[in-house]
């Protein structure tokens, strides 16, 4: 079951934000008399569209066996098995994190490993990992 990234409005005006400075720099570059084509315009040509793919590209994937993340570039997968909790509104920041908004989820596994991810359908996504192991602690972060 694939579940899609929530955006929070900070994210999005981040988003919105970079891109635009992004562009309108270029713009001013190209129409300065003194313009050639370099390494800052590659790299604003390669950033703009790694946004974007951020943007609308973090979604998180439930198997039968694994929590499969991707956001962008970056692509993970988890077996759920090795799962041990799941707080709850809680925002991580810092680690690993695919993740679009704040007050997500906080997913422990292994010993000491944690990942942040934030799926729309946060009852749902709960509701489906308790299915495949009911033996995840889920706990609520109320500040």
């Amino acid at each position: 079951m694939k579940f899609k990234s929530r955006k929070d409005i900070s994210f999005k005006l981040f988003t919105i934000i970079s891109i635009s400075a992004l562009i309108a720099l270029e713009t001013y570059t190209f129409l300065t008399d003194k313009y050639s084509f370099g390494i800052t315009d590659i790299v604003i040509l390669l950033i703009i569209p790694i946004l974007l793919w951020i943007y609308f590209g973090t979604y998180y994937k439930l198997t039968a066996s694994n929590l499969e993340y991707t956001s962008g570039p970056m692509k993970g997968s988890i077996p759920v098995t090795k799962i041990k909790e799941i707080m709850v509104g809680k925002t991580m920041w810092s680690g690993l994190k695919p993740a679009t908004a704040k007050k997500g989820l906080i997913i422990k596994y292994d010993i000491y490993n944690e990942i942040y991810i934030t799926p729309k359908a946060k009852d749902s996504f709960i509701k489906r990992i308790l299915e495949i192991n009911p033996d995840i602690k889920i706990t609520p972060y109320d500040f």
